[in-house]
Parts: structure tokens; sequence; C-alpha cells
């Protein structure tokens, strides 16, 4: 944890706050595929409060943070570009919300996702949010 001492107290900045700016940032670049799971545990992905997390390691030593993101890439896009995408993005988000230093963003492509597999898991979405409702 992060502690910043402040005018009246401390400041802590959980690891799984880290997970989740990282998660969220990762979600948002172009050719990144969300990993997916079975039903059962998608289910109850749904109901957990650091759903992005998934995929994410983190270990902050004092005022400096190492991430590791595992992700899957669409098919079409350019590995490398998307990793450096993820990487940047990643940084900017944590550096700015957090002020902490990131001293590496270590992405690891899992898989490459063509659009019928991506179809395949909008269709498992939609049966996990029909049984839920």
């Amino acid at each position: 944890m992060d502690n910043e001492n402040l005018e009246f107290g401390q400041v802590k900045i959980s690891d799984d706050v880290v997970m989740i700016i990282a998660g969220i940032a990762t979600s948002g670049v172009k050719g990144v595929v969300s990993a997916r799971t079975g039903v059962a545990e998608g289910i109850s992905n749904l109901f957990a409060k650091n759903n992005y997390s998934k995929g994410i390691k983190v270990e902050i030593n004092e005022n400096t943070v190492v991430l590791d993101i595992f992700i899957n890439v669409e098919y079409g896009y350019k590995i490398s570009e998307v990793a450096k995408e993820v990487q940047s993005v990643v940084k900017k988000e944590i550096e700015t919300m957090t002020d902490l230093q990131v001293a590496a963003v270590n992405v690891h492509v899992l898989n490459i996702v063509q659009e019928k597999d991506k179809e395949k898991e909008k269709d498992k979405e939609i049966i996990e949010t029909d049984i839920i409702e």
C-alpha cells in the first residue's frame, strides 16, 4: 500500500485500487478483448467489486509500481502496437490518479480472438445476464 502523509492524516492506496485503474484503462484500448470465463465464474464476477482487476498483477514497493497485465488481442490488430498503447495508457492513468511512479507495465498476450469468438462471448454475456434476471 502507498502511504502519504497529509496535513490531517495519511492516505493509503490499496493494491486493488491500482488494479482497477489499470483494468479500466486497459479495457479502453482498441484491439484489447477482455478475457472471459465459464458461465459460473462469469456470474460470480458480475457481483465482484473488482471485475476490472481480472488478469492484472500489481507489486507496489514504497511509491513505485510494477504491473503484469494479461490480455487477449483481437485478430487484425498489430500486437506490438496494442501492447505499447496498453503500457502508455496504464502508466499515465496510474501516475495521474495516484501519484505513484510506474516502473514497468509488462503486457502478456495470451490469445488472439477472432470476430466469431467475440460473437460467442457476447452470446455468453446475454445468457449470463438472462440467468441472473
